[in-house]
């Protein structure tokens, strides 16, 4: 059986809440971010209520993603390739807003770190 509508959402807010920022997000802290009771962010999470256009608007704020964010599907159902695995590089740099020479830096880092395999 397919997952409905919102409850393929809902995974995905709450998949967002624990790893979007590095860090975990609560419940109680993106309810509040949000504007809404964390009863419904439950429901919500747990595909038992659908969400207003409005309120998923300001759960993707909250969350710092746009609004086409909240309907990707996990990378755990992505297939995996090359865009899948430098997908959360690019997340990492666009939230952050880096710059050029700050994506260098970082590339740097990561040629000192992971030399080339042959």
């Amino acid at each position: 059986m397919t997952p409905s509508v919102s409850s393929r959402i809902g995974e995905r807010i709450r998949f967002l809440r624990l790893h979007m920022r590095g860090g975990k997000l609560t419940q109680e802290d993106l309810a509040e971010r949000a504007n809404i009771s964390v009863s419904f962010l439950s429901m919500i999470e747990r595909g038992q209520r659908s969400a207003h256009v409005e309120t998923l608007n300001s759960l993707a704020r909250a969350l710092g993603v746009t609004m086409s964010e909240l309907f990707r599907e996990n990378r755990a159902r992505t297939p995996k390739g090359p865009d899948a695995i430098a997908e959360p590089l690019v997340r990492f740099v666009e939230n952050r807003r880096l710059s050029r020479r700050e994506v260098e830096k970082i590339l740097d880092v990561a040629a000192a770190m992971f030399p080339l395999r042959q």
